[in-house]
This record gives structure tokens, C-alpha cells and sequence, in this order.
């Protein structure tokens, strides 16, 4: 009754084929978006940045403890990437890095 109201009807005659035939596209309009609706929500519920909001709520540590924890993930690759770099210079024999400065900060 509240979509009804809403479109601006003062009501709607379920009388006849013609009443029925008005009524179908709103119909679909609600049903497509109400399914869409589930749709994001149980994409939301399955995402990691809802448990991470969530925990959050409950204790503001939790995002400086994930930022922590990130940042050691970080360094921890960017020295991979750094003894990589240095294995290849030496396979190399120096040349191809010897004048390239690698700079990374986080």
C-alpha cells in the first residue's frame, strides 16, 4: 500500500485484465531490485571488510594491529625483492644494476 501511495495513487482497481496488466511493470521494477538488494547484502556479509569493520566496533585496536601486521607483510616482501635484485646484479656481474638505485619506503 505504501508503493501505491507513494506513486501517487489513491488506489488501485484490481478489477479486470487492465488493472492487472498496470501492475506488472512496478511488480518486476520491485522484484528485480529487491533481489539485487539480497544480492549486495550477502556479497557484504561474505566480505573480509565487514568482519574487519565488525571487530573493529568492538575494539579500535584492531586496525592498528592489521596495519601493523601489513606493513611487516610489506617489508618482509620488499627485502625479498631486495635479495633478488642483489642475487641478479651478482649473476650479472654488476653491470646491468650497478648505476640503478632501488629506493623503496613505506
Amino acid at each position: 500500500m505504501t508503493f501505491i501511495l507513494k506513486q501517487g495513487w489513491a488506489g488501485v482497481s484490481l478489477n479486470g485484465a487492465q488493472g492487472l496488466k498496470e501492475l506488472r511493470s512496478p511488480y518486476e521494477h520491485l522484484r528485480a531490485g529487491i533481489l539485487e538488494m539480497i544480492e549486495i547484502l550477502d556479497e557484504l556479509r561474505a566480505s573480509p571488510e565487514l568482519e574487519i569493520f565488525q571487530f573493529s566496533e568492538e575494539d579500535k585496536s584492531v586496525i592498528a594491529e592489521i596495519v601493523a601486521a601489513q606493513r611487516k607483510e610489506l617489508e618482509e616482501e620488499i627485502a625479498g625483492w631486495r635479495d633478488e635484485a642483489e642475487e641478479a646484479r651478482e649473476l650479472a656481474g654488476g653491470v646491468p644494476f650497478s648505476n640503478t638505485i632501488i629506493t623503496i619506503s613505506i
